[in-house]
């Protein structure tokens, strides 16, 4: 058996709405997404994507045995990592 994981990581991407095709949703959001637990969430504003993220780990952890379905330590902790468009601070 593989080694009990310690960290659950939390990647995000930032979305300005406006690009091209399918994704034009008119209004900028971030994305969460979680490899450990296979889950996605997002957010207009940083205050609400961590407010989801918070969430969305309780809610597949919740009443489960981390270890056995995830091999995730109960106690884990928690890594976001966010790379930002290099005009994030003007389209921001």
């Amino acid at each position: 058996m593989d080694s009990i994981a310690d960290t659950i990581h939390v990647n995000v991407e930032y979305f300005t709405g406006f690009e091209d095709g399918e994704d034009d949703v008119g209004y900028a959001y971030y994305v969460a997404s979680c490899q450990e637990i296979v889950a996605v969430t997002e957010g207009r504003t940083w205050s609400e994507l961590m407010h989801n993220i918070h969430e969305m780990i309780a809610a597949h952890l919740e009443g489960e045995d981390s270890v056995k379905l995830y091999n995730l330590d109960p106690n884990a902790r928690i890594i976001v990592t966010m790379e930002l468009p290099e005009n994030y601070a003007e389209i921001a």
